[in-house]
């Protein structure tokens, strides 16, 4: 609500509670502005949990675009983990196998594998998963 709006529906509502020692009991006059000062009390009271209402759904929003940011720097965060590990796992292979290859080439130069080692890795050079 307007803060002008709150401010005059504030002052009528305790200009009329002033007005009604002013006025006799048990008369119609008092009847009616009982019932009036009864229904700006109700629209202040509806006005303040329309606001509340607001403000709870607002921080709501608020901290859930908060939550779902940190969700989204997680998953990327997880994203790229998985993806490092995945890629060692492609590369520290062929990177090994490259070495005992380039090893075993130079046995081959001479025309036999000499080496009980390389005769035993020939048969895993290739990079697959098994």
């Amino acid at each position: 609500m307007n803060e002008e709006i709150r401010d005059l529906l504030e002052e009528e509502i305790k200009s009329g509670i002033r007005d009604l020692s002013s006025l006799p009991s048990g008369s119609k006059e008092k009847s009616s502005a009982i019932e009036d000062l009864v229904k700006l009390y109700k629209l202040r009271i509806e006005e303040t949990k329309n606001e509340w209402d607001f403000n709870e759904k607002y921080d709501a929003h608020e901290s859930d675009k908060q939550f779902k940011k940190a969700q989204l720097k997680e998953q990327v965060k997880d994203r790229y983990f998985r993806l490092g590990v995945e890629a060692a796992g492609i590369i520290l292979p062929l990177i090994f196998y490259g070495i005992w290859m380039r090893k075993g080439f130079k046995f081959e130069e001479t025309g036999t594998f000499t080496s009980t080692t390389f005769r035993g890795l020939f048969n895993r050079f290739r990079p697959t998963k098994k």
